[in-house]
């Protein structure tokens, strides 16, 4: 295997990988993130918007899915150069 199939390789993985955290991120702390993000300054209560919370939620899955299917492309690609 030559130097850039290994590269070609870890890039589809670190792809992968970053996709699936960033939609496991979206979907586990989206809620959290959007409490951090609409909290003013010295407030000790606020109100976050349910809009702002599938914001923070969908954003980072649209994201990470986005990512996935790139490294399928990278990958489907590199299996075909391999082959020939």
């Amino acid at each position: 295997m030559t130097f850039k199939y290994k590269q070609g390789i870890a890039l589809t993985l670190l792809l992968f990988l970053s996709g699936s955290v960033t939609v496991y991120l979206g979907f586990s702390k989206g809620h959290d993130i959007a409490m951090v993000l609409s909290r003013p300054r010295g407030a000790s209560g606020w109100i976050t918007s349910g809009e702002m919370i599938l914001a923070c939620t969908y954003t980072p899955v649209i994201i990470g899915v986005s990512l996935i299917i790139l490294s399928l492309v990278f990958s489907t690609f590199l299996f075909i150069k391999w082959i020939e």
